[in-house]
C-alpha cells in the first residue's frame, strides 16, 4: 500500500482535485474530515465526467469547476480493507469489483491506499 495517501477536503473544487491529481501522478483522491476520517474516494473517472467533452465544450464549464466542490461527485462510503488483511484478499475484491484503489483504514482513520501500481511494484520488488 502507500502510506500516508495524498487527500483533500470536501470543500476542494473540482479543478482543484483535478490539478491535484495530474500534479501528483494519481487517479485516486480520499476525501478526510479534519480528523482524518475518511468520508468518500474521488477518482480521476469521477473528475471526467464531471468535466465537458472536448467535441462539446462549454465556455461556462471551468468557472463551474472552479465553483463546484468534490462533495458533487465524490463516491461515498467507499469499500475499504484494513492492514491487517492478506494482499490476495484485497486483489480479490478489486477483480471482483472492478475497483482501482482500496482506502486503508486503522480504527477508523485512513493510513494508506492500496491501488494495482502498488501490487506490481510489491511484486517487482520480490523478483531475484
Amino acid at each position: 500500500m502507500t502510506s500516508k495517501p495524498i487527500t483533500i477536503f470536501l470543500t476542494e473544487t473540482l479543478n482543484g482535485a483535478r490539478e491535484l491529481m495530474a500534479m501528483k501522478r494519481i487517479r485516486h483522491l480520499p476525501v478526510i474530515d479534519a480528523t482524518g476520517k475518511l468520508i468518500a474516494l474521488v477518482t480521476d473517472r469521477d473528475l471526467r465526467r464531471a468535466a465537458p467533452s472536448p467535441l462539446f465544450p462549454d465556455p461556462n464549464n471551468d468557472s463551474k469547476m472552479d465553483q463546484l466542490t468534490v462533495e458533487k461527485i465524490m463516491v461515498r462510503a467507499p469499500c475499504t480493507i484494513g492492514p491487517e488483511q492478506r494482499l490476495q484478499d484485497a486483489l480479490r475484491l478489486m477483480i471482483d469489483k472492478k475497483y482501482g484503489a482500496l482506502p486503508v483504514l486503522e480504527k477508523g482513520k485512513l493510513v494508506g491506499i492500496i491501488t494495482p501500481i502498488d501490487v506490481m511494484r510489491a511484486w517487482v520488488n520480490r523478483q531475484p
